[in-house]
């Protein structure tokens, strides 16, 4: 994110970070009718308020832009950087947003993707603080949009939930929220959609479903260019991971030999599989080789039977909507630093990529301990065994004397580098070399120093463990490991929701209860 923000990506992307004015202006080209048409019976039968369906109206506004974010339709919303992303859009739109230029926010649900293991299932901190896996039986191989939802699995995560959350006093709230969701829905897609729409609908989000016929239709053109050149994009995203690497960035995305930027599921049903392209023998899909008329019949009979690879998907998305901003983390920052060649392949524009908010919940036991040992909450998120140790080591008067050895062999290291030079400066390295291996022996005692004293402070090693619990579960960030649905449990869902509004567009943030 710091070397985007910084330029050092250099003409990776159409629109300088932080651009919005230009953002704004780019020309973009969409049928706003056929758009907002095809939205609006989605929005529908998902249950859409009046907010959402003021955002369809003034979306067909010659001039009307959106800010667009998505991510998998995982269960219970998956991490809770989900619902960051989705509240800066949010937020980002209804600061642009104006009578003349009307902004309006998007979700686009990544209905296509088939990576089941990551959508299956969440993780939920508990009231005992550990994590609990709550998923459900998605099945592999189709695009995740086109499961079937099973009344059962409703049933059996709120027997979880309640469980966990031992029938505390927003476990009702959450149990409404999740039924009303999926109540009268066929596909587990539908109700994600309705989730999204009953907590933030009333801020104007439309959600949008690209494994939807009468949305997918709308880039058939994008389709049969792509079908018509099928190597020229994933070459240029090749290209462009090459040109990243030389500025020392490894790229995120490399098309392998044959590879398209297309997966293909039959009409009728079957797994989504990689379409390849030999220029000698023309595609082939799992061993079958295609003619250009089959896959075009295939869009006829199903326009949601070609779906694009990561490399593509946004160009389709930015193809649809008139994008002035995409919302993105950082996985998706590096891998959209790849991808302007196939934005001007297409002729879409590249719409100006805004990293999304960070936030990080304190909940009162959190900020307790914080506070009661002075302790910043970025430093224990970044670093808790580094925080414990240090802490332990000030309290217990060591620290100066560890800070003393390191200091002393910086001192004595330069003072033996400036003789070394003198004599021979090729052995300059073996000195540095050394200090390292000083420094690191130095390090290793302060932190078994550090461990010793932990295991005499049980209390204070107790508090320790309450704070990874919370900030760091299951070794990971709490806003990419935990889902939103741990703290509606814990802290009800109005209040969560309306502290996460309450953040700004950009930068890392604590939300204090």
């Amino acid at each position: 994110m710091d070397a985007y923000r910084s330029g050092e990506l250099g003409d990776a992307f159409a629109v300088r970070p932080g651009d919005v004015a230009a953002a704004l202006d780019r020309p973009v080209d969409v049928d706003r009718v056929a758009l907002v048409e095809a939205l609006r019976a989605d929005q529908v039968r998902w249950g859409a308020g009046r907010a959402t369906l003021a955002s369809l109206e003034r979306l067909a506004h010659p001039d009307a832009r959106t800010v667009v974010t998505g991510q998998q339709i995982a269960w219970l919303m998956g991490p809770s950087y989900t619902f960051a992303k989705t509240i800066t859009a949010i937020n980002l739109a209804a600061e642009l947003d104006t009578d003349a230029r009307p902004v309006v926010p998007v979700f686009w649900m990544a209905t296509q993707d088939h990576d089941v293991a990551e959508m299956d299932h969440s993780w939920v901190l508990g009231r005992d603080e550990r994590v609990h896996r709550v998923g459900a039986p998605i099945p592999e191989g189709p695009a995740v949009g086109r499961t079937k939802l099973d009344p059962a699995w409703i049933d059996d995560t709120i027997a979880t939930l309640r469980a966990i959350d031992g029938d505390g006093p927003h476990m009702a709230d959450v149990e409404r929220l999740l039924r009303d969701a999926a109540s009268g829905v066929a596909r587990w897609s539908d109700a994600f959609a309705r989730l999204m729409l009953a907590l933030l609908g009333d801020r104007g989000l439309i959600v949008v479903d690209p494994l939807s016929s009468d949305v997918a239709r709308l880039w058939r053109p994008l389709l049969e260019r792509e079908i018509d050149r099928p190597l020229l994009t994933p070459a240029v995203i090749n290209r462009a991971g090459e040109r990243l690497h030389a500025l020392g960035w490894p790229p995120q995305l490399t098309r392998a030999e044959g590879a398209t930027n297309l997966f293909v599921e039959r009409p009728g049903g079957g797994p989504r599989t990689l379409l390849r392209f030999d220029p000698d023998d023309g595609f082939e899909l799992a061993g079958e080789r295609l003619d250009v008329a089959t896959l075009l019949a295939w869009l006829d009979e199903d326009p949601t039977s070609l779906t694009p690879a990561a490399g593509l998907r946004p160009v389709m998305q930015d193809a649809l909507l008139p994008t002035a901003a995409f919302v993105v983390g950082p996985g998706e920052l590096r891998y959209i630093a790849q991808i302007r060649g196939v934005y001007d392949a297409h002729d879409v524009a590249m719409p100006l990529v805004w990293p999304r908010v960070s936030a990080t919940i304190l909940q009162p036991p959190v900020r307790r301990i914080l506070a009661r040992h002075g302790l910043d909450w970025r430093r224990v998120l970044a670093d808790p065994d580094g925080s414990e140790c240090g802490l332990q080591l000030e309290r217990h008067g060591h620290a100066d004397a560890f800070a003393r050895s390191i200091a002393i062999v910086e001192d004595e290291i330069a003072r033996l580098v400036a003789h070394v030079e003198a004599i021979d400066p090729t052995l300059v390295g073996a000195v540095h070399r050394g200090r390292h291996h000083l420094e690191r022996t130095v390090l290793t005692l302060r932190e078994k120093t550090a461990q010793a004293l932990a295991r005499r402070d049980v209390d204070t090693r107790r508090q320790f463990e309450r704070l990874r619990a919370h900030l760091r579960p299951n070794g990971g960030l709490q806003e990419r490991v935990v889902s939103p649905f741990s703290f509606f449990l814990t802290l009800g869902v109005q209040s969560v929701r309306d502290a996460f509004l309450e953040l700004p567009t950009e930068g890392e943030h604590a939300i204090e209860f």
